[in-house]
């Protein structure tokens, strides 16, 4: 291969270690073909002499290592150009550097750096860039300014406050990093910095712009967010050459009509102001390409916009626009309009005027109706999260193509206002859900025996009216039985929580939670903004004046409960603003970190939607308050109609019949053709091969939605299978998922033929260990007469939904495949454990760990399925896991993991004094790196459960203090978890954290993941090896018109030697090196253009 990637860890330093001792072994000849040592996070205090051995190195990266000193023999380095020595140990400049006069590039940001000496760093006189962040200055070091040659100076994260007059010297500097300093009045010296190009003042306290700025001609880009600015700065005016200039997070309010001097002007950044109006002036910026003044308070836009001929991006959400502002139709030019999160209620027909428009997003606003003339776009058009009618909502989210679909089937058919409600019976076992269930249904008086209980979900419909109907789940009580909640629940409809009347004591503390309470958190948790409402069952077992009591008494704990949970929000956000106000200013990202949960936690409690404030009390023996109940149920139903298409009516129907009619107990994609065939109109039969199975996908998503089917379509093995039976798979789990051990023993002998013992030893398997072989679950299933193909198609289905993972596998044995359910787990933890994992962390290992912590109780499934989702990761070999009920526990090839779910009785909840429960994730090892990349990748699994199938839960997470995990302290300092959150790199990492409760400072690394230059260097060897030329020069054509990079950065790239026509390693590894220089934006666009390219695992990998 012509490339290769050389890099030195201990290994190799230990190498050179020993030519310091024989200076004539034959290994010298070895180290003659570095050309790049690589010996970052190292853990070394120094660099061995015989580092000059190393003769045709070119670049060295030696970071995250406690250096504080350099041996003089690297100054014998003829060919090295690059030096990384950031996150080390320096306090003073280290002169042997000075006799490097080839190097280029050098990087001591991270270190405690105080001042540079004098004549010596003249020699460095081919220094072209030159990182100094996050160290000690207090004031500008003047002998930079004798570095006449440097194009790149870094200088962020000091406690600058001025610049000295020979700054000017610096006539070559094109890029200077000011930003997180101390400055408080613009340094006019700067000014004299005639070819400077792009400018960095982001982070400080200004607030005016001195006149002489006019003379910096060559500026082309001012970073100035997060300043001190009420008012726009005049003097910018004079920047008549300038193409981006950025102002977020400031306070203006207005801006002068002097702005329009500024006719190079290309990128404006306004976002994060106090704007209430739209600026007018803006409009004489006709030159002008993205505008962003999205979060401000603006609800117009003026006409004169249109004089904006070369606007192509403008970003509007987060404002407060109520009617789409139509002056906005006027900009032609326009290709990307971002609109969302505002309050708009209606879209123009005009917009079709946006010809030009590939993207418009109008997510979470107040639109009812989308325009027909909307299907004559060609635009990526998002629209989730609005309350649509016309069209549904679920047809809206698969995009502008199912909009168009949509709107041709209604010309070619019929409308037909229709509604169909999912409805769903929440509670404890013995509630009366299956009976009201039932009676709802049938219309009469219906009593359920108990051996006719529902297990995991039973599903049922009602038709009300012609155009009203009911999909009814009612739901088994026993705690197994809810993981079938997200999979059977429609985020649209109603849920009832369901309690037994006549039992219900109104003086037990106990019974409004277990009964009433912990239901409407978990249907709150898990679809928030849904209407719950109550349901006390067993009326004519409760003497009237009783009924007016007990639910006199229920609303109100309802009230307190909701009260209690407003306090908890409230705790918890004034504990973040108070950790806010104790975190030193220079901890930016700690201060973040503490922000963004406050952020969460308002969110979260902004979705809860109020109990109905009435409680439905009804007999199913007696028929009693059923009619009320009905009609409330259809009053909801009519509310929420939508506009269907009379063949999608139809279709739906033909679908529905073959529950009933057919003997399949799925159906297959011909099948599903035909019955929508039988009733499309001519036109739609004429339709290509792809539009027509873009229609049935289109349909089949309707029925998915409202509840009468199953269909994933973003699975491919499962797409063109539609599970129209659903009670077949109700039934499948409840047989697997059952927790009565007799009946499950009693199927296993008469089916496999075995002996009671032989049962027992499976039903050992299933119970204890969690474990479902094929064949037992063949067996299990047998009564439902599936066929073998049925039962692959079911055990594919449940491990989609992550109920289980296979852990075993033998082609010539297909038999011996097994199956994992952690749902079924009682085993406790295996006492082998204690030597694989002793609760002391041993000497010479670090171990990071992650708390996740939930009020009152774990949700229910959400440790399983965060269990079965670690599978991808950990690969079959099971002697790499073990599992018991509560934890998994790994052995990496560089760690050691465990994972826990237990009561925190450390840390009661705030308000009610109960322990909250937790998820641990802990990781143990030498390597850093390696510990944050298992850690994170956990960390963003568990995180992505939870927004899909929990999005309402409020949790709090917590990094546990290393220091104090291997002191054993009984009360650890705890960090925010929001750390990991953050964009790698967005903002300043401190060197050290203090470890509150011991007094201990220590290292940052402990505590922050990796930057994201680290990571792009860490990972390098994979990265160059997977993009390809093509994809390559597509980013670079981004990170150019992003201006990332300049033109001369992007012929560097080009111009170096590739391996074949695909491959190009060394372009990439020297693109990557450009970009590691940059701000976190080069880290996003990278991210972005990953995405784009669906290079889905170089992207997992940088992340």
């Amino acid at each position: 291969m012509a490339y290769r990637q050389v890099t030195a860890g201990r290994e190799s330093l230990d190498l050179l270690h020993r030519l310091q001792l024989s200076p004539q072994s034959t290994k010298s000849d070895t180290v003659l073909e570095w050309t790049e040592l690589h010996i970052d996070s190292a853990d070394i205090d120094n660099l061995p002499e015989s580092i000059d051995r190393c003769r045709n190195v070119k670049k060295i990266y030696a970071s995250r290592n406690m250096l504080s000193s350099l041996p003089q023999s690297i100054s014998n380095l003829p060919h090295l150009t690059v030096l990384d020595l950031s996150h080390n140990a320096f306090t003073t400049f280290p002169i042997a550097l000075c006799g490097l006069t080839n190097l280029e590039e050098l990087n001591l940001s991270d270190n405690q750096l105080s001042d540079i000496p004098g004549e010596d760093i003249t020699s460095l006189k081919g220094l072209r860039i030159l990182f100094l962040d996050n160290n000690a200055f207090a004031t500008f070091p003047e002998e930079l300014c004798d570095l006449t040659n440097l194009e790149e100076l870094h200088l962020s994260d000091n406690k600058l406050s001025d610049i000295p007059g020979d700054i000017t010297r610096l006539k070559g500097l094109r890029i200077l990093f000011l930003d997180n300093n101390s400055f408080a009045t613009f340094p006019k010296e700067l000014c004299g910095l005639t070819n400077l190009e792009k400018l960095y003042l982001f982070f400080n306290q200004l607030s005016d712009i001195p006149v002489d700025i006019a003379r910096m001609e060559g500026l082309r880009l001012f970073w100035l967010h997060e300043n001190a600015f009420t008012i726009f700065p005049i003097a910018l005016c004079g920047l008549t050459k300038l193409e981006e200039l950025d102002m977020v997070d400031n306070e203006l309010s207005e801006i002068p009509v002097d702005i329009n001097r500024m006719e190079g002007l290309r990128i404006f950044w306004v976002h994060d102001n106090a704007f209430t109006t739209f600026p007018i002036a803006l409009c004489g910026l006709i030159g002008l390409e993205k505008l962003d003044l999205s979060h401000n308070k603006l609800s117009d836009v003026p006409v004169d916009i249109s004089k904006m001929e070369g606007l192509k991006l403008f970003w509007l959400n987060n404002n407060d626009y109520t009617t789409f502002p139509i002056a906005l139709c006027g900009l032609t030019n326009l290709e990307k309009l971002y609109l969302d999160n505002n309050k708009l209620s209606d879209i123009p027909e005009d917009i079709t005027k946006m010809t030009k428009l590939q993207i418009l997003k109008l997510e979470s606003n107040n639109i009812t109706h989308l325009p027909r003339q909307i299907c004559n776009m060609e635009t990526n058009l998002n629209v989730t999260d609005n309350p649509l009618v016309q069209p549904p909502k679920h047809i809206a989210n698969r995009g502008l193509g199912a909009i168009k679909r949509y709107f041709e089937a209604l010309t070619d058919t019929n409308a037909i206002q229709s509604s169909r409600i999912q409805v769903s019976f929440l509670g404890e076992t013995e509630a009366g859900k299956t009976s009201i269930s039932r009676t709802l249904q049938l219309g009469q008086s219906i009593l359920t025996k108990k051996a006719d209980r529902t297990r995991v979900v039973e599903q049922g419909t009602w038709e009300a009216d012609e155009d009203i109907a009911f999909n009814i789940n009612d739901f088994g009580g026993h705690d197994a039985y809810r993981i079938g909640h997200p999979i059977f629940i429609s985020t649209s409809g109603l849920v009832f929580v369901t309690f037994n009347l006549s039992k219900y004591d109104a003086g037990n503390e106990g019974h409004f939670k277990l009964h009433i309470g912990d239901w409407i958190d978990k249907g709150q948790a898990q679809m928030p903004g849904i209407q719950i409402a109550l349901i006390g069952t067993h009326l004519d077992e409760v003497e009237i004046t009783q009924v007016e009591t007990k639910c006199s008494a229920i609303n109100r704990k309802l009230e307190e409960h909701a009260d209690e949970k407003k306090r908890w929000y409230q705790a918890q956000k004034e504990t973040c603003e108070n950790k806010m106000k104790e975190i030193p200013e220079a901890q930016k990202s700690l201060r973040q970190a503490y922000q963004s949960k406050a952020d969460h936690l308002e969110t979260l409690h902004g979705q809860m939607q109020p109990i109905y404030e009435h409680i439905f009390t009804v007999s199913s023996k007696t028929y009693k308050g059923v009619p009320e109940l009905r009609d409330y149920l259809v009053t909801f139903a009519r509310t929420s109609a939508e506009f269907l298409p009379e063949m999608w009516v139809e279709a739906a129907k033909n679908i529905c019949t073959k529950k009933t009619e057919g003997s399949e107990n799925t159906l297959s994609w011909e099948v599903i053709e035909d019955l929508i065939l039988q009733n499309a109109p001519t036109s739609w039969k004429k339709m290509s091969k792809e539009d027509k199975e873009q229609t049935i996908y289109d349909i089949l998503s309707f029925l998915a939605h409202r509840g009468d089917i199953i269909w994933y379509d973003r699975c491919p093995s499962l797409m063109k299978v539609v599970f129209h039976k659903q009670e077949i798979l109700v039934n499948v789990l409840k047989a697997v998922l059952t927790h009565d051990k007799d009946e499950v023993s009693q199927k296993l002998q008469k089916s496999m033929k075995i002996t009671k013992r032989e049962a027992s030893e499976i039903e050992e398997d299933i119970f204890s260990r969690g474990i479902v072989s094929k064949q037992a679950m063949s067996c299990l299933c047998e009564s439902f007469k599936l066929l073998s193909t049925e039962v692959d198609v079911m055990t594919e289905l449940m491990q989609k939904l992550e109920l289980c993972y296979q852990v075993q596998e033998d082609d010539s044995l297909p038999s011996n495949t097994s199956f994992h359910f952690p749902w079924l787990l009682s085993e406790e933890r295996q006492p082998e454990l204690d030597t694989k994992w002793p609760s002391k962390v041993p000497p010479d290992t670090i171990q990071l760990t992650l708390q996740v912590l939930f009020r009152y109780k774990c949700p229910d499934g959400l440790y399983e399925k965060f269990s079965v989702r670690q599978h991808k990761h950990l690969g079959l070999m099971k002697t790499m896991r073990m599992d018991w009920k509560d934890g998994v526990y790994a052995k990496l090839e560089q760690c050691k993991m465990q994972m826990t779910r237990g009561q925190n009785q450390a840390n009661s909840n705030a308000v009610s004094q109960d322990p909250d429960w937790v998820i641990s994730i802990a990781v143990r090892g030498s390597h850093l790196s390696d510990l944050w990349g298992v850690l994170t990748q956990g960390h963003s699994d568990l995180m992505d459960i939870i927004k899909e199938d929990w999005p309402g839960l409020s949790y709090s997470k917590y990094l546990v203090c290393p220091h104090c995990v291997s002191e054993e302290s009984q009360d650890p300092t705890l960090f925010p978890g929001e750390i990991l959150d953050l964009t790698l790199g967005t903002a300043s990492k401190p060197r050290q954290v203090l470890c509150v409760n011991t007094g201990v400072s220590i290292p940052a690394d402990l505590v922050y993941p990796p930057s994201w230059q680290e990571v792009l260097r860490n990972e390098k060897p994979k990265l160059c090896e997977n993009i390809t030329e093509p994809c390559l020069l597509d980013m670079l054509d981004v990170f150019l018109q992003e201006g990332i990079i300049t033109n001369r950065e992007a012929e560097t790239v080009k111009t170096e030697p590739s391996t074949d026509r695909v491959k190009c390693p060394k372009k990439v590894e020297v693109f990557l090196d450009i970009i590691t220089r940059k701000p976190v934006k080069a880290y996003v666009t990278l991210c972005r253009c990953l995405q784009e390219q669906e290079q889905t695992d170089l992207l997992e990998l940088i992340q």
